[in-house]
């Protein structure tokens, strides 16, 4: 298979299969500001749709993964490094947060309401804990954007910027409860997750073009757009 063609599957997998996993949880997920009660209920009446969200973390897991690894080609020393750590950061913070999803669908007729609340909270604060991760490799893409000597075109070191701005910002769900900035909430999945995903698509269309180029992942001169 030719590397542009396993960039473009492994980054269009990752997306598809992020949509479907919250697609496989319905409109009724719990939130944190669910009873416990309320999120035994739940698991008791849609464990099929935790499994299948935590099943969706594991191929996930894989394009993320060979996504970013391709990507990291293209970036020069040490930006390559600091790029496939917010890499590994975020694949790993996906998969500990199935781990809970799964566990707690694996027996839900057991649970008693106050177990059931605090191991589904903790899985709820991977949205703000993962915006370490985007901020690393938001970083390492934009500070080779500017100057000179730029590896990336101008337009993704400023799209960049605004994922970094935007996923500090949102850290301050750590400290949140209800509402817009709950942990797990709309802000991390809705705005956070617009803004990521776009990064996502402009630093996919850069790396395809990239690829596609004769000069391939070593090419990496100064660009003029």
């Amino acid at each position: 298979m030719k590397p542009a063609v396993a960039l473009l599957i492994s980054g269009v997998g990752w997306i598809a299969l992020y949509v479907a996993s919250f697609v496989a949880l319905g409109g009724s997920v719990p939130t944190v500001e669910s009873s416990g009660q309320e999120i035994v209920d739940w698991f008791t009446a849609n464990p099929v749709n935790a499994r299948i969200y935590a099943w969706t973390a594991a191929f996930a897991a894989l394009a993320l993964t060979v996504f970013g690894g391709m990507v990291t080609t293209l970036l020069p020393k040490p930006h390559r490094y600091i790029f496939f750590g917010g890499i590994l950061m975020w694949v790993i913070t996906g998969m500990v947060q199935a781990w809970f999803w799964a566990g707690l669908a694996l027996h839900p007729d057991d649970l008693e309401p106050a177990t059931a609340r605090t191991l589904f909270d903790i899985p709820q604060y991977w949205g703000p804990i993962i915006n370490g991760s985007t901020m690393t490799m938001a970083v390492a893409v934009a500070a080779l954007g500017f100057g000179a000597a730029r590896v990336v075109p101008r337009w993704l070191a400023w799209l960049s910027v605004v994922l970094f701005v935007e996923q500090a910002i949102e850290t301050i769900t750590v400290f949140g409860e209800t509402g817009f900035l709950a942990p797990g909430g709309t802000m991390n999945i809705y705005l956070g997750g617009v803004i990521g995903m776009a990064w996502v698509i402009g630093v996919l269309f850069w790396s395809y073009k990239k690829w596609k180029s004769p000069a391939g992942p070593i090419d990496t001169v100064v660009v003029s757009s």
